[in-house]
């Protein structure tokens, strides 16, 4: 079987920044190390925090006074975060930069008068700090059919952002949909680089293989897109986390693509690589 390699994989540099904060941190052993939320979504990260007696709470107020609470990469609410300030606590935000920019944006739009359309993930961590960040009316848009629903105020004025992860091709749909509605509305495409560049690259790789492995956990949004965007193109993408049982189909694949999410390390792709080398050697 031979084996591709998407050119784009591995930790973007908002997760990769995260995770070296949460460890710095517990290396020093200057206080307890909290941090609010699971920092990145991979299962394997986790883990190996709660290793190094790193603890995952849901609210600031579970946090030991005098610990360090840590901000997980997708943000948190202005009230999360008020909340969390006015606490006995050290707090380290590990918001990925590009998020925060979502975040200004939204604010300061919303602040000006504009009703603000977030595309996004309903239930996401990212999605609900960007709504917590926006002081006026706001709604969020799940797919091309919110944005075909969706009825605008003639007398508004209307911002788009998105989400860091979302899909590439659902927010061009929702915004060809939203300009025949909205002449005058204003788009900030506020996709993560590296979330296109992924796409992207997952796109071509897909094209010249019978299966794609996405190397990612269950609870990955952008993992979870670069298996639908393997499959927009006919391809069958599968996304597998640590030592998940391969599928049957992988015995009839000529070709097999590789690739990972954002928050999925180089480590978790070779641990894959190994496995497969071992899988096939069983089989003669």
């Amino acid at each position: 079987m031979n084996i591709i390699l998407a050119k784009k994989r591995g930790f973007c540099s908002g997760v990769k920044r995260a995770v070296e904060l949460a460890f710095s941190e517990a290396e020093k052993q200057e206080r307890p190390v909290v941090i609010l939320h699971e920092l990145v979504h991979n299962d394997a990260v986790v883990q190996e925090l709660k290793e190094n007696d790193i603890v995952i709470v849901e609210d600031p107020a579970e946090a030991p006074h005098d610990s360090t609470l840590i901000f997980s990469a997708h943000g948190v609410s202005s009230a999360v975060e008020n909340a969390a300030r006015s606490l006995p606590l050290n707090i380290i935000d590990a918001t990925c930069p590009l998020v925060k920019h979502v975040h200004t944006i939204a604010a300061a739009r919303s602040g000006a008068g504009d009703v603000i359309l977030l595309a996004g993930k309903r239930g996401h961590r990212e999605v609900e700090g960007i709504l917590g960040r926006i002081g006026g009316e706001s709604h969020l848009l799940t797919s091309p059919v919110d944005a075909e629903k969706f009825i605008p105020d003639p007398t508004r004025s209307y911002t788009l952002v998105s989400q860091t992860t979302f899909f590439t091709n659902d927010f061009a749909a929702i915004r060809r949909i939203l300009e025949k509605k909205i002449p005058d509305l204003h788009v900030e495409n506020t996709i993560c680089p590296s979330t296109i560049m992924r796409q992207e690259a997952v796109r071509k790789l897909a094209v010249e293989c019978d299966l794609v492995i996405v190397v990612g956990s269950p609870g990955s949004s952008n993992s979870k897109r670069l298996c639908e965007t393997a499959e927009s193109v006919g391809t069958r993408a599968v996304l597998m986390g640590g030592d998940d049982p391969f599928p049957e189909a992988l015995l009839a694949v000529g070709t097999l693509g590789v690739t990972s999410g954002a928050s999925a390390s180089e480590k978790e792709v070779a641990h894959l690589l190994k496995r497969l080398d071992k899988f096939f050697k069983k089989l003669g």
